[in-house]
């Protein structure tokens, strides 16, 4: 008898731990598939977020960049267009006292040629 009662008991014990802890445990693990797929969530959603940051970042920088090559780009066409003015200048400066200096030439071989005729 004493053999069947610590079996009853066994089996009275094992029958409790099927009853109660195994559902504890389905709950336990039910609870951090939901912790663990919860927490996967938020790493994705802050991994994004990061993602986001960073393209902004790109992009506004990228932005910035071009602009600054717009800005050089016209600094460079405005410095051009006066080098070319100022060259223009220069040549039609130059042709002037060219064509003075050779008036000059003209009228003093003209004065020179009179006088060694009148000589």
């Amino acid at each position: 008898m004493r053999g069947t009662n610590e079996r009853n008991e066994s089996v009275t014990y094992i029958k409790d731990c099927i009853d109660n802890d195994i559902p504890k445990l389905k709950d336990a693990v039910r609870v951090e598939a939901q912790d663990k797929e919860e927490a996967e969530i938020e790493i994705i959603r802050n991994i994004s977020e990061e993602v986001k940051k960073l393209h902004n970042k790109v992009e506004g920088d990228k932005k910035s960049r071009e602009e600054t090559e717009e800005a050089m780009l016209e600094m460079l066409k405005d410095m051009i267009a006066k080098m070319k003015n100022e060259i223009e200048m220069e040549r039609k400066e130059r042709e002037s006292t060219q064509e003075t200096l050779l008036g000059l030439l003209e009228t003093t071989c003209s004065k020179l040629s009179i006088a060694n005729i009148d000589k």
